[in-house]
């Protein structure tokens, strides 16, 4: 399983506190820009919370993964299925940086419709 699959995975698993889930990947530190939009790891980790209340089903299928010391490139495509019967799924390219301790630093991401 590739790096951030695995966090999403855990995030958005029901039988896991989120914020457990975001100690494990993601630094005190986090920032997010998706679309240009900056966010702190206290927003980030609300819309997890959000989302994960009208979720029913979450797929990550990574197409690319590149890591080298710090730095982490990837690219998947993500399909959400929600409680309503609405899909969101987006083809999402991620640049970030690690920490020492493997946790995310910071991610930056542009996601447009597969």
């Amino acid at each position: 399983m590739t790096i951030l699959r695995k966090a999403i995975l855990d995030l958005f698993d029901p039988g896991v506190p989120t914020t457990d889930a975001a100690e494990r990947h993601f630094d005190p530190s986090f920032r997010q820009r998706v679309d240009g939009a900056w966010i702190d790891r206290a927003a980030f980790v609300a819309g997890i919370e959000a989302l994960k209340e009208d979720l029913v089903r979450v797929d990550v299928s990574v197409l690319d993964e590149l890591v080298v010391d710090d730095r982490y490139a990837e690219r998947h495509v993500i399909d959400l299925e929600l409680r309503n019967g609405a899909r969101i799924a987006r083809e999402v390219y991620v640049f970030g940086r690690r920490g020492p301790d493997g946790r995310f630093v910071s991610i930056e991401e542009a996601t447009i419709a597969p």
